[in-house]
Protein backbone atom coordinates (compact mmCIF):
# COMPACT_ATOMS: atom_id res chain seq x y z
CA UNK A 1 0.00 0.00 0.00
CA UNK A 2 1.43 3.44 -1.08
CA UNK A 3 0.10 6.79 -1.51
CA UNK A 4 0.70 10.50 -1.29
CA UNK A 5 -2.07 13.45 -0.48
CA UNK A 6 -1.75 16.47 1.12
CA UNK A 7 -1.52 16.94 4.82
CA UNK A 8 -4.82 19.00 5.25
CA UNK A 9 -7.03 16.68 3.17
CA UNK A 10 -5.39 13.86 5.15
CA UNK A 11 -6.26 15.83 8.46
CA UNK A 12 -9.99 16.52 7.60
CA UNK A 13 -10.85 12.93 6.72
CA UNK A 14 -9.25 12.39 10.32
CA UNK A 15 -11.35 14.61 12.41
CA UNK A 16 -14.36 13.43 10.84
CA UNK A 17 -13.46 9.48 11.52
CA UNK A 18 -11.70 10.09 14.47
CA UNK A 19 -15.25 10.98 15.57
CA UNK A 20 -16.41 6.96 15.46
CA UNK A 21 -12.88 6.05 17.55
CA UNK A 22 -13.23 5.48 21.03
CA UNK A 23 -10.12 6.54 23.11
CA UNK A 24 -10.22 3.40 25.11
CA UNK A 25 -11.84 0.47 24.35
CA UNK A 26 -12.39 -3.24 25.63
CA UNK A 27 -11.33 -4.12 22.12
CA UNK A 28 -8.61 -2.76 21.26
CA UNK A 29 -8.38 -2.90 17.28
CA UNK A 30 -11.37 -0.53 17.93
CA UNK A 31 -8.70 1.88 18.83
CA UNK A 32 -7.34 1.90 15.21
CA UNK A 33 -7.85 3.40 11.73
CA UNK A 34 -8.83 1.16 8.99
CA UNK A 35 -6.82 3.08 6.04
CA UNK A 36 -7.55 1.62 2.50
CA UNK A 37 -6.44 2.46 -0.90
CA UNK A 38 -8.05 1.51 -4.12
CA UNK A 39 -9.44 3.97 -6.37
CA UNK A 40 -9.36 6.73 -4.11
CA UNK A 41 -8.16 7.01 0.10
CA UNK A 42 -10.93 5.44 2.18
CA UNK A 43 -10.38 6.05 5.89
CA UNK A 44 -12.74 4.47 8.72
CA UNK A 45 -13.01 4.83 12.02
CA UNK A 46 -15.55 2.46 14.18
CA UNK A 47 -16.90 1.95 17.81
CA UNK A 48 -19.28 -1.51 16.60
CA UNK A 49 -22.21 1.11 17.63
CA UNK A 50 -21.42 3.95 14.56
CA UNK A 51 -19.02 3.46 12.31
CA UNK A 52 -17.81 6.96 9.71
CA UNK A 53 -15.68 6.34 6.49
CA UNK A 54 -14.66 9.87 4.37
CA UNK A 55 -13.05 8.76 0.88
CA UNK A 56 -11.07 11.77 -0.93
CA UNK A 57 -8.59 11.72 -3.90
CA UNK A 58 -4.58 10.99 -3.33
CA UNK A 59 -1.63 9.53 -6.02
CA UNK A 60 -2.13 6.16 -5.24
CA UNK A 61 0.82 4.08 -6.21
CA UNK A 62 -0.10 0.79 -4.69
CA UNK A 63 -3.74 -0.69 -3.17
CA UNK A 64 -3.89 -2.06 0.20
CA UNK A 65 -5.06 -1.72 3.42
CA UNK A 66 -4.28 -1.78 7.17
CA UNK A 67 -5.20 -0.84 10.47
CA UNK A 68 -2.95 1.54 12.59
CA UNK A 69 -3.35 2.98 16.17
CA UNK A 70 -5.67 6.23 15.10
CA UNK A 71 -3.90 8.39 18.41
CA UNK A 72 -0.70 7.61 16.99
CA UNK A 73 -1.32 8.31 13.36
CA UNK A 74 -3.25 11.45 13.81
CA UNK A 75 -0.93 12.97 16.64
CA UNK A 76 2.28 12.69 14.02
CA UNK A 77 -0.29 13.50 10.53
CA UNK A 78 -0.90 17.06 12.12
CA UNK A 79 2.66 17.87 13.17
CA UNK A 80 4.24 16.81 10.20
CA UNK A 81 6.37 19.58 8.87
CA UNK A 82 5.45 19.86 4.96
CA UNK A 83 2.11 20.18 3.24
CA UNK A 84 2.33 17.16 1.25
CA UNK A 85 2.77 13.32 3.19
CA UNK A 86 3.44 9.92 1.34
CA UNK A 87 2.25 6.87 3.68
CA UNK A 88 3.17 3.15 2.40
CA UNK A 89 3.55 -0.13 4.34
CA UNK A 90 7.09 -1.21 4.98
CA UNK A 91 8.78 -4.18 2.91
CA UNK A 92 7.80 -6.73 5.80
CA UNK A 93 4.44 -5.29 5.73
CA UNK A 94 4.50 -5.22 9.31
CA UNK A 95 4.98 -1.27 9.70
CA UNK A 96 3.82 1.96 8.16
CA UNK A 97 6.19 4.44 6.93
CA UNK A 98 4.89 8.10 6.75
CA UNK A 99 7.37 10.37 5.29
CA UNK A 100 6.44 14.25 4.71
CA UNK A 101 9.57 16.67 4.08
CA UNK A 102 12.62 15.98 6.44
CA UNK A 103 9.95 13.93 8.49
CA UNK A 104 10.29 9.92 8.79
CA UNK A 105 8.18 7.51 10.92
CA UNK A 106 7.74 3.97 10.75
CA UNK A 107 4.59 2.82 13.61
CA UNK A 108 3.47 -0.52 14.43
CA UNK A 109 0.30 -2.03 12.18
CA UNK A 110 -2.36 -3.42 14.20
CA UNK A 111 -3.82 -6.99 13.20
CA UNK A 112 -6.28 -5.55 10.48
CA UNK A 113 -8.41 -9.60 10.18
CA UNK A 114 -9.30 -8.58 13.82
CA UNK A 115 -11.09 -5.33 12.55
CA UNK A 116 -14.92 -5.32 12.35
CA UNK A 117 -16.87 -5.81 8.79
CA UNK A 118 -18.63 -2.51 8.21
CA UNK A 119 -21.73 -3.29 6.63
CA UNK A 120 -23.00 -0.44 4.82
CA UNK A 121 -26.63 -0.42 3.65
CA UNK A 122 -28.19 -0.83 0.22
CA UNK A 123 -28.98 2.81 -1.23
CA UNK A 124 -31.83 1.43 -3.24
CA UNK A 125 -35.04 2.86 -1.22
CA UNK A 126 -32.90 6.21 -0.04
CA UNK A 127 -34.52 9.36 -0.04
CA UNK A 128 -32.16 12.71 0.35
CA UNK A 129 -32.76 15.74 2.78
CA UNK A 130 -31.23 18.95 3.18
CA UNK A 131 -27.92 19.26 4.74
CA UNK A 132 -29.19 22.69 6.91
CA UNK A 133 -32.72 21.19 7.68
CA UNK A 134 -30.68 17.94 9.08
CA UNK A 135 -28.49 20.55 11.21
CA UNK A 136 -32.03 22.12 12.79
CA UNK A 137 -33.79 19.01 13.17
CA UNK A 138 -30.57 17.46 14.90
CA UNK A 139 -29.75 20.95 16.62
CA UNK A 140 -33.89 21.30 17.94
CA UNK A 141 -34.45 17.66 19.10
CA UNK A 142 -31.11 15.83 19.97
CA UNK A 143 -30.45 17.84 23.41
CA UNK A 144 -33.47 16.32 25.39
CA UNK A 145 -32.64 12.83 24.72
CA UNK A 146 -31.88 11.23 28.12
CA UNK A 147 -28.34 10.20 29.36
CA UNK A 148 -29.69 7.73 31.54
CA UNK A 149 -29.05 3.64 31.01
CA UNK A 150 -32.16 2.68 32.92
CA UNK A 151 -34.37 3.67 29.39
CA UNK A 152 -31.97 3.38 26.46
CA UNK A 153 -34.49 3.83 24.26
CA UNK A 154 -34.68 7.25 25.20
CA UNK A 155 -31.33 7.66 24.70
CA UNK A 156 -32.04 8.07 20.77
CA UNK A 157 -33.85 10.15 18.70
CA UNK A 158 -37.48 8.95 16.97
CA UNK A 159 -37.09 9.87 13.19
CA UNK A 160 -40.62 9.46 11.91
CA UNK A 161 -42.07 9.98 8.35
CA UNK A 162 -46.02 10.17 8.28
CA UNK A 163 -47.27 11.69 5.03
CA UNK A 164 -44.32 13.57 3.64
CA UNK A 165 -43.51 15.35 7.00
CA UNK A 166 -40.18 14.12 8.72
CA UNK A 167 -40.38 14.91 12.60
CA UNK A 168 -37.51 14.40 15.13
CA UNK A 169 -38.67 13.59 18.77
CA UNK A 170 -36.75 13.59 22.11
CA UNK A 171 -38.10 13.22 25.91
CA UNK A 172 -35.85 12.41 28.52
CA UNK A 173 -38.49 12.84 31.23
CA UNK A 174 -38.42 16.56 31.82
CA UNK A 175 -38.23 17.78 28.29
CA UNK A 176 -39.93 16.79 24.83
CA UNK A 177 -38.45 18.15 21.85
CA UNK A 178 -40.11 17.92 18.42
CA UNK A 179 -38.79 19.46 15.21
CA UNK A 180 -40.62 18.87 11.63
CA UNK A 181 -39.74 19.70 8.24
CA UNK A 182 -41.04 18.94 4.69
CA UNK A 183 -39.79 15.53 2.97
CA UNK A 184 -39.59 14.12 -0.08
CA UNK A 185 -39.71 10.21 1.37
CA UNK A 186 -42.43 8.86 -0.15
CA UNK A 187 -42.60 5.83 2.65
CA UNK A 188 -43.71 6.16 6.04
CA UNK A 189 -41.69 5.29 8.74
CA UNK A 190 -40.78 5.09 12.59
CA UNK A 191 -37.49 4.65 13.81
CA UNK A 192 -34.84 5.66 16.73
CA UNK A 193 -31.48 6.53 16.38
CA UNK A 194 -28.96 7.34 18.80
CA UNK A 195 -28.88 10.69 20.07
CA UNK A 196 -25.23 10.63 20.21
CA UNK A 197 -25.07 9.19 16.42
CA UNK A 198 -26.82 12.33 15.50
CA UNK A 199 -24.68 14.85 17.39
CA UNK A 200 -21.34 13.41 15.44
CA UNK A 201 -23.30 13.66 12.51
CA UNK A 202 -24.11 17.38 12.76
CA UNK A 203 -20.49 17.75 13.21
CA UNK A 204 -19.75 16.44 10.10
CA UNK A 205 -22.26 18.22 7.38
CA UNK A 206 -22.09 21.44 6.20
CA UNK A 207 -24.30 24.31 6.39
CA UNK A 208 -24.17 24.59 2.29
CA UNK A 209 -27.51 24.03 0.32
CA UNK A 210 -26.24 20.39 -0.57
CA UNK A 211 -28.23 17.44 0.26
CA UNK A 212 -27.34 14.06 2.22
CA UNK A 213 -29.00 11.24 1.53
CA UNK A 214 -30.28 8.92 4.02
CA UNK A 215 -31.25 5.29 3.85
CA UNK A 216 -32.01 2.45 6.56
CA UNK A 217 -32.64 -1.01 7.37
CA UNK A 218 -34.37 -3.05 9.78
CA UNK A 219 -31.35 -2.77 12.57
CA UNK A 220 -28.95 0.24 11.10
CA UNK A 221 -29.62 3.22 9.30
CA UNK A 222 -27.06 5.20 7.50
CA UNK A 223 -26.25 8.67 5.98
CA UNK A 224 -24.26 9.59 3.62
CA UNK A 225 -22.37 11.65 0.41
CA UNK A 226 -20.29 11.32 -2.24
CA UNK A 227 -17.11 11.87 0.24
CA UNK A 228 -18.72 10.44 3.68
CA UNK A 229 -20.95 7.28 4.85
CA UNK A 230 -21.93 7.41 9.03
CA UNK A 231 -23.58 3.96 9.65
CA UNK A 232 -25.18 3.11 13.05
CA UNK A 233 -27.27 0.48 14.61
CA UNK A 234 -30.94 1.59 15.56
CA UNK A 235 -32.15 2.00 19.02
CA UNK A 236 -34.83 -1.02 19.55
CA UNK A 237 -38.12 -0.78 21.46
CA UNK A 238 -41.52 1.06 21.97
CA UNK A 239 -40.73 5.09 21.94
CA UNK A 240 -43.56 7.40 23.58
CA UNK A 241 -47.02 8.64 22.50
CA UNK A 242 -44.81 11.72 22.43
CA UNK A 243 -48.55 13.45 20.89
CA UNK A 244 -50.46 12.44 24.52
CA UNK A 245 -47.73 14.64 26.63
CA UNK A 246 -48.72 17.80 24.27
CA UNK A 247 -51.12 20.19 26.39
CA UNK A 248 -53.89 22.14 24.25
CA UNK A 249 -55.30 23.96 26.84
CA UNK A 250 -53.35 27.09 28.73
CA UNK A 251 -53.88 29.00 31.30
CA UNK A 252 -51.48 32.21 30.17
CA UNK A 253 -49.29 32.93 27.72
CA UNK A 254 -45.74 35.11 27.60
CA UNK A 255 -44.74 36.03 24.38
CA UNK A 256 -41.16 37.73 24.87
CA UNK A 257 -38.05 37.87 23.25
CA UNK A 258 -35.82 34.28 23.03
CA UNK A 259 -32.39 36.00 23.46
CA UNK A 260 -33.86 38.48 26.49
CA UNK A 261 -35.65 35.31 28.64
CA UNK A 262 -32.25 33.31 27.90
CA UNK A 263 -29.90 36.10 29.00
CA UNK A 264 -31.76 37.09 32.07
CA UNK A 265 -31.92 33.16 33.09
CA UNK A 266 -28.70 32.39 32.96
CA UNK A 267 -27.66 35.68 34.67
CA UNK A 268 -29.45 34.33 37.56
CA UNK A 269 -28.58 31.30 37.56
CA UNK A 270 -24.66 32.26 38.48
CA UNK A 271 -25.85 32.05 41.61
CA UNK A 272 -26.52 28.48 41.48
CA UNK A 273 -24.09 25.43 42.55
CA UNK A 274 -26.32 22.86 41.90
CA UNK A 275 -29.04 23.56 39.16
CA UNK A 276 -30.28 20.12 40.04
CA UNK A 277 -31.34 21.48 43.62
CA UNK A 278 -31.99 24.81 43.31
CA UNK A 279 -34.68 26.00 40.89
CA UNK A 280 -35.36 29.18 38.80
CA UNK A 281 -38.74 31.15 40.11
CA UNK A 282 -40.89 32.36 37.46
CA UNK A 283 -43.66 35.01 38.28
CA UNK A 284 -45.66 36.67 35.61
CA UNK A 285 -47.40 39.70 35.37
CA UNK A 286 -49.37 41.72 33.40
CA UNK A 287 -46.53 43.12 30.94
CA UNK A 288 -43.31 41.37 32.72
CA UNK A 289 -41.60 38.50 33.90
CA UNK A 290 -39.80 38.54 36.90
CA UNK A 291 -37.17 35.55 37.10
CA UNK A 292 -35.53 35.10 40.78
CA UNK A 293 -32.96 32.21 42.40
CA UNK A 294 -32.05 31.51 45.87
CA UNK A 295 -29.50 29.54 45.12
CA UNK A 296 -25.86 28.41 47.48
CA UNK A 297 -23.68 31.18 46.30
CA UNK A 298 -26.52 33.78 47.22
CA UNK A 299 -29.86 35.04 45.49
CA UNK A 300 -30.39 37.08 42.28
CA UNK A 301 -33.51 38.66 40.45
CA UNK A 302 -33.93 40.06 36.76
CA UNK A 303 -37.00 41.86 35.43
CA UNK A 304 -37.91 40.97 31.73
CA UNK A 305 -40.48 43.08 29.31
CA UNK A 306 -42.81 40.61 28.19
CA UNK A 307 -46.82 40.27 26.61
CA UNK A 308 -48.59 38.11 29.03
CA UNK A 309 -52.14 37.00 28.87
CA UNK A 310 -54.11 35.21 31.17
CA UNK A 311 -53.85 34.17 35.04
CA UNK A 312 -50.96 35.00 36.71
CA UNK A 313 -48.72 32.22 37.85
CA UNK A 314 -45.44 31.73 39.94
CA UNK A 315 -43.50 28.35 37.97
CA UNK A 316 -40.51 26.24 39.42
CA UNK A 317 -37.71 25.19 36.79
CA UNK A 318 -34.65 23.54 36.41
CA UNK A 319 -32.86 26.60 34.96
CA UNK A 320 -30.70 24.00 32.26
CA UNK A 321 -33.84 22.26 31.50
CA UNK A 322 -34.95 25.47 29.98
CA UNK A 323 -31.99 27.25 28.82
CA UNK A 324 -31.32 24.71 26.90
CA UNK A 325 -34.76 24.47 25.24
CA UNK A 326 -33.67 28.62 24.52
CA UNK A 327 -30.51 27.57 22.74
CA UNK A 328 -31.87 25.70 20.44
CA UNK A 329 -34.82 28.29 18.85
CA UNK A 330 -33.40 29.91 16.07
CA UNK A 331 -36.23 32.88 16.34
CA UNK A 332 -36.03 36.29 18.05
CA UNK A 333 -38.94 36.04 19.65
CA UNK A 334 -41.20 32.59 21.29
CA UNK A 335 -44.28 32.01 23.24
CA UNK A 336 -44.15 30.01 26.56
CA UNK A 337 -47.75 29.12 27.27
CA UNK A 338 -48.48 28.17 30.77
CA UNK A 339 -50.76 24.83 32.12
CA UNK A 340 -50.35 25.10 35.82
CA UNK A 341 -47.68 25.15 38.42
CA UNK A 342 -47.34 21.47 38.65
CA UNK A 343 -48.14 20.84 35.01
CA UNK A 344 -45.86 21.30 31.61
CA UNK A 345 -45.12 24.37 29.86
CA UNK A 346 -44.63 25.09 25.42
CA UNK A 347 -42.23 26.66 24.19
CA UNK A 348 -43.40 27.67 20.46
CA UNK A 349 -42.76 30.31 18.00
CA UNK A 350 -44.58 33.29 16.82
CA UNK A 351 -42.90 33.43 13.50
CA UNK A 352 -41.96 29.38 12.95
CA UNK A 353 -44.36 26.32 14.14
CA UNK A 354 -42.01 23.94 12.87
CA UNK A 355 -40.85 23.06 16.59
CA UNK A 356 -42.00 22.87 19.58
CA UNK A 357 -40.60 22.60 23.37
CA UNK A 358 -42.45 21.19 26.04
CA UNK A 359 -40.77 21.99 29.78
CA UNK A 360 -41.59 20.62 33.20
CA UNK A 361 -41.63 22.39 36.29
CA UNK A 362 -39.87 21.44 39.75
CA UNK A 363 -40.77 21.25 43.16
CA UNK A 364 -40.21 24.63 45.20
CA UNK A 365 -36.92 23.86 47.06
CA UNK A 366 -37.48 24.53 50.82
CA UNK A 367 -34.48 25.50 52.89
Amino acid sequence: MKFTCTRDNLIEGLNIVQKAIPGKSNTPVLEGLLIEVSEDLILTGSDSEISITYQFPAIIEEIGGVVVSSKTFCDIIRKLPDMYVTVETSADGNDLIINSGGAHFEINLMNRAAYPKINFLSTENSFSINKGSLRSLIKQTAFAASQENSRPILKGVLMENKENILRFVAIDGFRLALKYVESNCETDFSIVVPARVLNELSKIIDKDEELINVCFSENQIMFYTDTFKVVSSLLKGEFFDYSRMIPSDFTAVMNVGTKELLGSIERVALVLEDDRKWPIVMKTYSDEVVINVAGERGVSREVVSAEISGQEIEIYYNSRNIMDCLKAVENERISVKFTTTKGPSIIVSEEDDSFLFLVMPVKPKIR
